[in-house]
């Protein structure tokens, strides 16, 4: 275990982690700018903010976790293809970096616990299959 564990890019693990972090986060806000620009071609002029702020606040909170474990999954799994040895800890590594980000931005609330245990998953999940292959 010590000798996986050696092995690992630090570098690289911790770098794709804060890109699948921020591709999420970026992504969020291309939804919500999305929604905005529709509603203000709809209206001609400026859009309401209290529409664009409700369609933040309900579906940012969803969108959020599902975009980072999906990210999660591939940034993992883009990462174990890229390692020679360790690639499942790899993705696994991956997996907890972007999930110990997500608590310490995202807070310690019961929703929380339970998308960093998925994001960790994910991360797993997807270094284990990119092994495989």
């Amino acid at each position: 275990m010590t000798n996986q564990v050696s092995q690992i890019k630090w570098g690289r693990a911790l770098l794709t982690g804060v890109v699948v972090y921020v591709l999420s986060f970026l992504l969020i806000f291309l939804i919500v700018s999305t929604y905005a620009m529709v509603l203000g071609i709809q209206a001609r002029g400026a859009p309401d903010q209290t529409m664009i702020q409700a369609f933040a606040n309900r579906h940012a909170p969803w969108i959020g976790p599902v975009c980072l474990v999906l990210f999660t999954f591939l940034g993992a799994s883009w990462l174990a293809r890229r390692v020679d040895a360790a690639s499942q800890l790899h993705g696994l590594v991956v997996g907890i970096l972007v999930g110990a980000i997500n608590l310490i931005l995202a807070g310690f609330g019961i929703s929380d616990l339970i998308a960093t245990v998925l994001i960790v998953a994910a991360g797993w999940l997807g270094g284990n299959l990119a092994a495989r292959h």
